[in-house]
């Protein structure tokens, strides 16, 4: 009988590790999937300031100068927008993998 009970409960602990490890995995990857969501929310407003950088440039160089291309701060900015927008698909595609990894 002692030995039968004893089973039990180490079938039950072992139940129990079973699924606490398995609900700790689930939580571990939710987090990293909602930290590079986070990431690339921060870029894409990164990505809007650039962009409001270069309409304010253009709107007040528009009588100026006729190319606004020839202006440094917008040269910079739309460098540095393109080099975001890789960014951006390479964490949505991350956030992807993982998600269909877990389904």
């Amino acid at each position: 009988m002692y030995q039968r009970i004893k089973k039990d409960i180490e079938s039950a602990v072992a139940q129990i590790k079973w699924f606490s490890s398995l609900l700790s995995e689930r939580v571990r990857i939710e987090i990293a999937v909602f930290k590079l969501m986070y990431r690339s929310e921060e870029i894409k407003k990164r990505k809007d300031e650039l962009l409001r950088i270069i309409g304010a440039e253009v709107y007040s160089a528009r009588e100026s100068t006729p190319d606004e291309y020839t202006n440094t701060e917008i040269k910079n900015a739309i460098i540095e927008l393109e080099s975001l927008d890789p960014q951006i698909r390479e964490i949505s595609e991350k956030v992807q993998e993982i998600s269909k990894a877990v389904s």
